[in-house]
């Protein structure tokens, strides 16, 4: 063998062994390619007599059954044999590579010589590929190649998945075989959505941190959802996944396992949350007559069966949302009720305000007495919807009343203020007001479609008009339009491949079709899209030199940055004739991403990032909140970020951290009703914090480092928020350790221990005040005390 055909056969060899094809297949092609190698130098008679023998796997790109894929039946991409033909090749480049057609015409007489010389009679599509990339490659058209790129995981990435758990989301509580699933299809989709939904220019924004596209794992799905009892009550269970069809309920038991099977059919849809309206209104119905005990068993079985719902996207449970009511709204007391059977009662909503109520303090019992562990209950999360009747009528106020003793134990309910309006929540924070009369008084077809977050980084866009010129609002404003406009871009390319998606024997076509009611269950130009805001804080105190919380002059500032915001999600609206809203982005994950790509772009960042940098737990604050651990009272803080609220039409939230303390039922009640009276907030929710034995199995109120079970030492803390202890001495930051947290011991005279000097604390005795940090709402604000 010639010097010039060895360094050819080596190349084959690489080739095959990069393929990805089985190692006994590449060992059999590579003994082939060895015996036939010298027999096919040029292209000669013989080389043309043997084009004929060659066939070529053809990928088949209409086809509507991908059972082979799966099967790896014949090769790994479906198709079917084809001739060999060389000018297909030199046709694709011309089309694809925009090349000039004597250039062609070389790179596929040079490709199909290599092909012929290996000796191979069956050549799969992918290995094809990878030749004419490698061609492309020499020959210096790396920018040519995008088109034939192949999207994959390497072995060892996929070893990583199956051994190693991942944190990145909460609700996937332990590594199985589906989160394996999961992760490969995620990483895979991932890249296929940055090269095949979203364009170049979208996609490297991305990766830049300018904005974060969200759920980039699930590009054939819409983000999240509410959907309505009544659809599920008056037309059954008819879903083109089940093999299997249900009549209309006729007993409250029946419409839970409905529900139940209806959102986990659901879930395969939306990349994010699920959520009810009205509940227990929608309820009512078939719950004349129960007895108190009846009441409570049909409110277990509905939290329990919702909460433990755990068997697909990973295996992590069903991200529920409960809209719960203490009395009929106006805007409901004249709906016709649809009962058992799916018949209409005859009666309207308004007559079963009284079974409502009841089931709604069914429900709260249920909620705040947790689990079998007493566990408070992630899912369903309740959404208790306030207005003004929840404070002047005497019922309802007896039930807001016992929502906040709930608060004060295990900060169960989110309160949420319906000013005016009528609002749906899902998804942390995520609402939408419903202006749909037809809706409101046909709640079968009241549902909702989020399609599709992208946030902006706020930051990054005041270090990129600081570059400029530092401090000149006008042009971080510029760039936040800059970015919003990507937003914007993205949103429209992923409506148009979600489209495609919709039509019969795609992916999304049972929610794209028209619904029982008659409308489609998805209608893409009716859909919220949404744009997230991420540090905001952090922008104010790069242009300013402050933070949202020290002054009237930054919270101006941060007020002025989110009306731009506003006011410019509104002229897009006018551009695209869709529905677009700003969010408090509820993705703490982002948060970090967008700290850690900065710090690596802006060295300005260093010094505007939270946390810790050396372990990498850096962050920003969350969408336009106040930095967490800022010392301002509940109050203010509140009120403040309050002031945000009407701008962000998508939804909002402010955390009440309390840490150990317990505050008096009739502490929060006063605190929510100041907040209904005196801010704009359009949303609270109460955060204690627990300590719950994995050993053991209890729970206990407030951070315990030690299990109250002797022998069994693990335990892991319970809040709605990672909290981190900071050290005023060293500012080591870590789970610290109690020293006299007896049940018995005074909360003014607990105390932690810095962490040990080994992990880079100073182990100092500090104490923990906590009723100053109840009345600063913060868990860091500590103060050294002598050892």
């Amino acid at each position: 063998m010639t010097a010039e055909n060895k360094k050819l056969f080596d190349y084959l060899v690489k080739e095959v062994e990069t393929s990805g094809l089985p190692r006994e297949a590449q060992e059999e092609i590579i003994e082939t390619i060895g015996r036939n190698f010298d027999k096919y130098k040029k292209e000669s008679s013989d080389q043309m007599d043997m084009t004929s023998l060659l066939h070529v796997v053809k990928e088949d790109k209409n086809y509507k059954d991908s059972t082979d894929l799966h099967l790896l039946v014949s090769a790994p991409t479906r198709g079917q044999y084809t001739s060999w033909d060389r000018q297909r090749i030199a046709d694709a480049l011309v089309k694809e590579a925009q090349l000039k057609q004597e250039e062609a015409d070389d790179i596929a007489f040079t490709v199909e010589r290599k092909i012929l010389g290996s000796g191979i009679k069956n050549i799969n599509v992918n290995l094809v590929r990878e030749i004419v990339d490698n061609e492309l490659f020499e020959r210096g058209y790396q920018a040519k190649l995008k088109k034939q790129e192949v999207i994959g995981m390497s072995t060892y990435n996929i070893n990583q998945l199956i051994f190693a758990n991942t944190k990145e989301n909460s609700n996937i509580k332990q590594n199985n075989p589906e989160a394996v699933n999961l992760g490969i299809a995620e990483t895979i989709l991932k890249q296929f959505a940055l090269k095949e939904v979203f364009s170049a220019d979208v996609a490297e924004a991305h990766m830049k941190g300018v904005v974060h596209l969200h759920d980039l794992g699930y590009p054939v799905r819409a983000y999240c959802s509410a959907h309505s009892i009544e659809y599920i009550k008056k037309y059954g269970l008819i879903l083109d996944n089940l093999s299997t069809a249900s009549s209309p309920a006729r007993y409250a038991s029946t419409l839970t396992g409905h529900i139940n099977t209806f959102l986990a059919s659901m879930q395969a849809f939306y990349a994010g949350a699920l959520g009810l309206a009205y509940v227990n209104i929608f309820y009512a119905p078939y719950l004349v007559d129960k007895t108190d005990a009846e009441l409570k068993q049909e409110a277990q079985y509905l939290i329990f069966s919702c909460s433990q719902n755990a068997f697909s996207r990973g295996g992590q449970t069903l991200f529920i949302d409960f809209n719960v009511h203490m009395g009929v709204p106006d805007y409901l007391k004249d709906v016709p009720a649809i009962g058992p059977k799916g018949k209409y009662t005859g009666k309207t909503y308004g007559a079963y305000e009284l079974e409502a109520q009841r089931f709604l303090k069914a429900l709260m019992e249920v909620w705040r007495e947790g689990d079998a562990n007493g566990q408070p209950f992630p899912f369903p999360k309740m959404q208790l919807h306030v207005d003004e009747q929840s404070f002047t009528d005497p019922k309802q106020r007896e039930l807001l009343e016992y929502a906040t003793k709930m608060s004060s134990e295990n900060g169960a309910p989110y309160f949420v203020y319906d000013r005016d309006k009528v609002n749906l929540s899902m998804c942390c924070r995520l609402k939408t007001e419903i202006t749909d009369k037809y809706v409101i008084e046909h709640p079968e077809s009241m549902r909702f479609c989020g399609f599709q977050n992208v946030t902006v980084n706020i930051p990054q866009a005041a270090f990129r008009a600081g570059r400029t010129k530092k401090g000149d609002v006008d042009e971080v404003i510029k760039e936040i339009e800059k970015a919003m406009d990507i937003c914007m871009k993205a949103h429209v390319e992923k409506k148009k491949f979600i489209k495609d998606l919709m039509e019969p024997g795609r992916p999304m076509a049972q929610v794209g079709k028209i619904a029982a009611d008659g409308r489609p269950y998805i209608d893409l130009d009716q859909a919220s899209y949404i744009i997230g805001t991420i540090g905001l804080n952090e922008a104010v105190q790069f242009i300013s030199g402050k933070e949202l919380h020290e002054g009237d002059e930054p919270l101006r500032l941060g007020l002025k940055l989110i009306s731009s915001m506003y006011l410019k999600a509104k002229k897009l609206e006018e551009e695209t004739g869709l529905k677009v809203v700003l969010e408090e982005t509820p993705a703490e994950s982002t948060s970090m991403r967008f700290a850690k790509v900065d710090l690596q772009e802006f060295p300005e960042a260093k010094d505007y990032v939270r946390g810790d940098m050396e372990s990498g737990r850096v962050y920003y604050s969350n969408s336009i909140h106040l930095r967490a651990d800022a010392p301002v009272d509940i109050t203010e803080r509140i009120e403040k970020q309050g002031k945000f609220n009407n701008l962000i039409e998508a939804g909002c939230i402010t955390h009440v951290f309390l840490g150990e303390q317990r505050p008096s039922p009739e502490s929060i009640y006063n605190l929510v009703k100041r907040t209904w009276e005196n801010t704009q907030s359009a949303q609270i929710v109460i955060s204690p914090e627990f300590t719950f034995c994995r050993d053991c199995s209890t729970l206990s109120a407030g951070y315990k480092r030690e299990a109250n079970k002797p022998g069994a030492p693990q335990s892991e803390i319970k809040n709605k928020d990672v909290i981190w202890y900071r050290c005023p001495t060293c500012g080591f930051e870590e789970e610290a350790e109690y020293k006299g947290a007896q049940d018995n011991v005074p909360l003014s005279e607990k105390h932690i221990i810095c962490g040990d000097k080994a992990k880079g604390g100073c182990k100092k005795v500090i104490k923990t005040n906590m009723e100053d940090m109840l009345k600063n709402g913060t868990l860091k604000k500590i103060e050294k005390v002598n050892n």
